[in-house]
């Protein structure tokens, strides 16, 4: 049932009269120890029946819920350094918090009910919504390779987003009169965007079929779709909450992706120090403003700190990517990938083979 006042779901073994109404803030946190996880089901829905479209919205639900409940607790802290009454902030704040918990529960049953989920959570740093987020995200079927996964996480720096002033000028560089493209121009403008001419194609198609404007190797279809972003920006963020979290659980003794961005980063700091990115320096340089600490670097021919935190955070997320591919594949086809992924380190490729794999728990689960 639902509580008419807050929302919540509320599971059958509730006794109303048993709650105390005299103080909100312990009202509601009886409401929290009442709600169980299925509670869903018993509203005719359950986390282990969503789908991924569900999932994804729940994920995001979670982070707006999330930067909601940080504000109003900004808010609740300044009003009581100024002593000033904050009941129906703290009221709100309070009843945010059990959203976000509700919804952390439910991603945690979505999660553990794919044998992916299970194994991305056995890594340290990994929670149930960030392991939600990439099952939900990424379509091992459309993933052959490592590779997809970080082109559509957007962790590949050789994809631009290209924007439509650049989209134009590059589609009128092949075709500079004439509305329709051939194949071979087509082709042509995907070598110069660097995209796969199939999946541009694709994406063109899609386009011309949501705008219902007849012939799709149009110029203006091409230029349309090459000036929308070339990645999903909600699988980027997910990738950048799981580098934030591998750099939080890096002094852990059993920390793995940490430890594979705190031994990165020392290696970029040596390659920056000895020059090694100087070019993107010299690029950089006249893009920032001459008081920035970031100028100060990149006139030395250096990338700034962050930029190189940045870069040896990407590394472990892509690392950690490689593998997660690597785990779903052999899920999903009953072998591992036919081309073990290679990762450059001190100049050396190296195959690193994905930590806590196989788990027998999981490979009863998918036979």
């Amino acid at each position: 049932m639902v509580d008419k006042d807050t929302g919540v779901w509320l599971s059958q073994e509730v006794d109303e009269d048993s709650l105390d109404y005299s103080d909100l803030r312990t009202f509601q946190l009886q409401l929290v120890k009442r709600i169980t996880k299925d509670a869903f089901e018993k509203a005719g829905a359950s986390p282990t029946d969503m789908s991924k479209d569900e999932i994804r919205f729940m994920v995001a639900s979670y982070y707006g819920v999330q930067e909601l409940r940080k504000l109003l607790n900004n808010r609740v802290s300044a009003l009581s350094k100024r002593d000033d009454p904050a009941t129906m902030f703290d009221f709100i704040f309070n009843g945010v918090d059990i959203t976000e918990k509700n919804i952390k529960k439910f991603l945690a049953v979505a999660s553990a009910t794919h044998p992916i989920g299970q194994w991305a959570e056995s890594i340290r740093g990994i929670g149930p919504v960030i392991s939600a987020g990439f099952l939900a995200h990424i379509d091992i079927t459309k993933a052959p390779t490592v590779g997809h996964i970080w082109r559509f996480a957007g962790m590949d720096p050789t994809l631009d987003w290209l924007g439509k002033e650049k989209a134009t000028a590059l589609v009128n560089s092949v075709l500079p009169r004439g509305a329709t493209l051939t194949d071979e121009q087509f082709v042509e403008v995907a070598n110069l965007a660097n995209r796969r001419a199939d999946a541009l194609m694709t994406q063109v198609q899609n386009f011309a079929e949501s705008t219902k404007k007849g012939s799709y190797l149009t110029k203006e279809n091409v230029i349309k779709t090459l000036s929308k972003r070339p990645y999903n920006a909600d699988l980027k963020l997910i990738c950048w909450k799981a580098g934030e979290s591998f750099v939080k659980t890096s002094n852990h003794p059993q920390d793995i992706y940490g430890h594979v961005y705190a031994a990165r980063k020392v290696l970029e700091i040596q390659q920056n120090e000895a020059g090694a990115y100087k070019e993107q320096a010299d690029a950089k340089a006249s893009k920032v403003g001459r008081s920035t600490d970031a100028y100060k670097s990149y006139s030395i021919g250096q990338l700034p700190p962050a930029h190189i935190h940045a870069r040896a955070k990407r590394y472990a997320v892509k690392l950690f990517l490689a593998h997660w591919h690597h785990v779903a594949f052999e899920i999903e086809y009953g072998t591992p990938p036919p081309k073990p992924y290679i990762l450059n380190q001190d100049g050396h490729t190296h195959y690193i083979a994905p930590p806590n794999w196989p788990m027998e728990n999981v490979l009863k689960t998918v036979k």
